[in-house]
């Protein structure tokens, strides 16, 4: 008996130091993918580049996202063909590599590249822990497991906000930008000493006489309608942090809520980060506790729906009530990891990269349309340059509406999804 304790509990370490030495990537590279934050470390890059104006600025930052989005799904496939851990050991070799060439670098257009290759790298930062966890962990901790790797990402966006901020206040940008690919080279050295493929002893090539071939590969993934409700319900989710929290929060806020400082605004969105990696391992906790990923799915939606609608139909304008309403909306919303699971439940392991890649373009790309999709609307409602204070609260009042209608659709995604819980 205490053999096979003991035993047991080898087992579980060997997994939580694979799947989250994977994890740690995926961290780092949140850090990179949110380093702009804050606008100190803006007014260092534009000053180190030779930025001539916001627009410039915005190119040389978005240009991550048009990596990511472009190679998902064939670093997903990757993942299928090749050893999870090659792929994400030369990824993470790149990121740092890209790091390091940005921190040398003043040259904008040499800079554009690295972080466009920081996009792709973060495919697989992305991606992998997701693809290692239904290897390592049970159905049963399986929705755990993923909310505490998205917790572990969400707080790598931390990271990049405050502790940046001093940083760069104590250190100075160049030594700061030394630090963070000081922090990647140990992430790297994780990823080399306890990442593993399976619990099998050899982590081993999958063998290419008997994978699927692309094509199939991708149509099993494409058919598979799991792959596409999950990738909406997280996508439709996670705009409270891709829309709110990245970008238009702090700015809906001073015009809908004028009399809040600036450091107010900037704490009231910096709770959906907090609530996030409160509420991601939370939320899969529920999920297993219910043995029901459906029934979290649907609930988290709806209770998120109910909170944006007390963030726009506010009870109080006390700056309390907006810490305690954005803190809760970033825990509901974490029910979007709950879709990671379904995706792993739902295919085959020889599918399940390029599943993942799929659904992370079904997500991503929400992000992608969301973001511009809410300043155009602010735009259509009247709130344009020459706009007074009145027309841009009603502007803002009248885009934020874009928030309920997607949480309606996660419900929709929800009902429509098939239980997967299942002990294996």
């Amino acid at each position: 008996m205490t053999t096979l304790t003991q035993t047991e509990t080898k087992s579980s370490i060997r997994a939580i130091l694979s799947v989250f030495s994977a994890g740690a990537f995926f961290f780092y590279s949140f850090i990179q993918m949110t380093l702009f934050s804050t606008e100190a470390m803006k007014a260092y890059f534009i000053d180190k580049l030779s930025l001539a104006s916001i627009a410039e600025f915005g190119s040389f930052a978005g240009v991550f996202l048009y990596g990511t989005v472009l190679m998902l799904i064939p670093i997903g496939i990757l993942l299928d063909k090749v050893s999870v851990k090659k792929v994400i050991m030369s990824m993470a070799l790149l990121a740092v590599a890209c790091v390091i060439g940005t921190s040398l670098s003043n040259n904008q257009t040499l800079s554009m590249i690295f972080r466009f290759l920081l996009g792709v790298a973060h495919c697989a930062a992305f991606m992998a822990p997701f693809r290692l966890a239904p290897r390592w962990f049970p159905s049963s901790k399986l929705a755990l497991v993923s909310g505490l790797l998205v917790t572990f990402a969400v707080f790598g966006g931390w990271v990049s906000g405050s502790p940046v901020l001093m940083m760069l206040e104590y250190y100075g940008g160049d030594t700061t930008m030394y630090i963070n690919s000081a922090l990647g080279v140990l992430v790297l050295l994780c990823i080399i000493f306890f990442v593993q493929d399976s619990p099998s002893e050899e982590s081993k090539d999958v063998n290419t006489e008997d994978s699927l071939s692309l094509m199939k590969s991708l149509k099993l993934a494409a058919s598979n309608s799991q792959n596409w409700l999950a990738g909406l319900y997280i996508g439709l989710l996670n705009l409270s942090v891709l829309l709110l929290g990245a970008v238009w929060g702090t700015t809906y806020l001073k015009f809908v809520n004028p009399e809040f400082s600036e450091e107010t605004y900037t704490g009231i969105i910096g709770m959906i980060f907090i609530g996030t990696m409160v509420g991601s391992p939370l939320c899969g906790w529920i999920s297993d506790q219910l043995k029901s990923r459906k029934i979290a799915m649907i609930g988290g939606a709806f209770l998120s729906l109910l909170i944006m609608l007390l963030i726009m139909f506010p009870l109080s304008n006390a700056a309390g009530y907006f810490y305690f309403t954005f803190l809760a909306l970033g825990i509901i919303t974490s029910a979007q990891t709950i879709g990671y699971p379904v995706i792993g439940e739902s295919n085959d392991d020889e599918v399940l990269g390029t599943a993942n890649g799929l659904s992370a373009v079904v997500l991503m790309g929400i992000g992608a349309i969301g973001q511009p999709l809410f300043g155009s609307l602010v735009g259509y409602f009247g709130g344009n340059e020459n706009a007074s204070m009145d027309q841009l609260q009603t502007a803002f009042q009248s885009a934020i509406w874009v928030m309920p209608i997607a949480f309606i659709g996660a419900i929709i995604c929800g009902a429509l999804i098939k239980e997967t819980f299942r002990k294996v």
